[in-house]
């Protein structure tokens, strides 16, 4: 039997594998039995020329209707891409990220460069280590950051640095591409060989985007299924970015402060904490 293709967002086939789609359930805590179930299913609805984007809305309708937080889990990518369509939500839930992993961080700051200013994405310091973190969000999962951008965080990179080192000001270690997708295999190469620390998704193996947030649980509001476009943008004017800073919220006062009703913000609270177990 031929194998079947399904058509990935940048156009490319890719043979489908039973193993990844079994491997990616499991790491978003599906039970073994719901398992079996959800992989039979899809493989008899399954047809030639499917794309990725249509699988994974099978997937999501199947998993919704035995467990919504576990979806709102597996869906993870693409509340990523629903950060936007701006790159600078991702750029404040990027250092929350990294502030939960032991950084302090400033966002959007303004940094003298040898050349010229900088406006500098983030600013991340643990110890003696002061990173420059330029961050990339696509609105698409086809979309990867190139070599282009990777150039361009390297320049920007060597003028603050410099600036550092010959007049005293802001002294950076090392630059840092944060992107939500992939990086393209020039990117990562160019990466490699000038010192920048690339995190996408699935890049590196270990301590990847995705490895970060999953290991603290900070999933975004985006995660939530019940979040509408409106109540995401005023919820993130509130600094409300992760999902579990609506565990515990003042509900009362967050609704006087963002804006959003009482009554969608209570069900969106709730789908917080059945995220979380709480």
């Amino acid at each position: 039997m031929q194998p079947m293709e399904i058509i990935k967002a940048s156009g490319k086939k890719e043979e489908f594998r039973e193993g990844k789609l079994r491997f990616s359930l499991e790491r978003a805590g599906v039970d073994q039995s719901t398992v079996d179930e959800i992989v039979g299913k899809v493989t008899k609805i399954l047809r030639p020329g499917i794309t990725s984007k249509n699988l994974l809305n099978i997937v999501l309708s199947l998993l919704t209707r035995e467990n919504p937080a576990i979806a709102a889990r597996y869906n993870l990518k693409g509340a990523m891409m629903n950060l936007g369509p701006s790159g600078y939500p991702f750029e404040r839930y990027f250092a929350r990220i990294m502030e939960e992993h032991g950084y302090r961080t400033k966002v959007g700051e303004m940094v003298k460069g040898y050349c010229t200013n900088q406006e500098i994405d983030i600013i991340a310091t643990k110890g003696e280590k002061r990173l420059m973190v330029e961050c990339k969000h696509h609105n698409s999962s086809g979309a990867s950051s190139d070599l282009k951008v990777a150039l361009y965080t390297y320049a920007r990179f060597l003028d603050v640095k410099e600036a550092g080192e010959r007049d005293g000001g802001v002294q950076f270690n090392q630059a840092v591409l944060a992107t939500n997708t992939k990086c393209t295999s020039e990117a990562i190469k160019f990466a490699e060989c000038r010192g920048i620390k690339v995190i996408a998704w699935y890049y590196p193996k270990k301590g990847n985007l995705q490895d970060m947030i999953e290991k603290k649980n900070l999933y975004p509001i985006t995660t939530l299924l019940s979040l509408s476009n409106y109540d995401k943008k005023r919820l993130l004017r509130n600094n409300i970015i992760l999902a579990g800073d609506l565990i515990d919220v003042d509900i009362d006062k967050l609704s006087l402060e963002s804006g959003v009703a009482i009554k969608e913000l209570r069900a969106l609270c709730q789908e917080a904490g059945r995220l979380f177990n709480k």
